[in-house]
């Protein structure tokens, strides 16, 4: 098994921070207060915010301090614009090729968003849908199709976390009978059916994201 340096062992606790909704998008992050909150030195915790930098899921401004990346309303309307291209087709080949694995993967993902909308985990809520999209892509059997797909879900996540930052519970809600109507169709082998329900699931995040876009462009 490989040993972790510390720069990996921060990276890691850093990253899955970020992906859980720890911090609001533009929000200053004080290396300090996350070096203890991780009970890790600076120096480790710095190494790993030059690597999140570099990914471009945070800023590091000089004289000015550390930020979780905020995401432009044009930057917004092009990645939307990008996953629905993406996601119509990873649908469509996931329902043509659907089986009962296919099947009990993807039930497994809705029982575990639906356990965690009960306990009000709405950052568990988040990983889990972009855990259930990004387990369609895996299943259509297309692995650049699902390779393309990943590179976008970072970004992706935090559009999520600004999407539901208010009205959390109904939100997801609304996010887990979408994916209950995909998985259906995907069940059915309808491959038609799959791609308007997931046009319909991502029309509905657009829908909510507008009134929050020119905030994210003021930060």
């Amino acid at each position: 098994m490989k040993h972790l340096s510390l720069k990996e062992v921060a990276y890691q606790a850093i990253r899955e921070k970020i992906m859980a909704g720890a911090f609001p998008p533009g929000e200053r992050i004080r290396e300090d207060q996350l070096a203890a909150e991780i009970s890790m030195s600076r120096t480790p915790v710095r190494e790993a915010i030059n690597q999140l930098a570099a990914e471009g899921l945070v800023n590091n401004i000089p004289r000015r301090g550390i930020y979780l990346r905020a995401i432009s309303t044009e930057q917004l309307a092009e990645l939307l614009d990008v996953r629905k291209a993406l996601e119509t087709l990873s649908v469509r080949r996931c329902a043509e090729r659907s089986d009962q694995d296919t099947i009990q993967r993807l039930e497994a993902i809705q029982q575990d968003f639906a356990r965690a909308l009960a306990e009000h985990d709405y950052g568990a809520c988040n990983q889990l849908d972009s855990r259930f999209h990004r387990e369609i892509a895996r299943l259509s059997g297309n692995s650049t199709l699902a390779n393309f797909l990943a590179d976008i879900e970072d970004t992706m996540l935090i559009a999520r976390q600004i999407e539901k930052r208010t009205d959390s519970e109904r939100k997801n809600q609304i996010t887990l009978e979408e994916h209950a109507r995909i998985l259906t169709c995907i069940a059915d082998r309808d491959a038609d059916g799959a791609v308007q329900a997931v046009i319909v699931n991502l029309n509905r995040m657009q829908l909510n994201l507008e009134p929050h876009q020119g905030k994210e462009d003021a930060k």
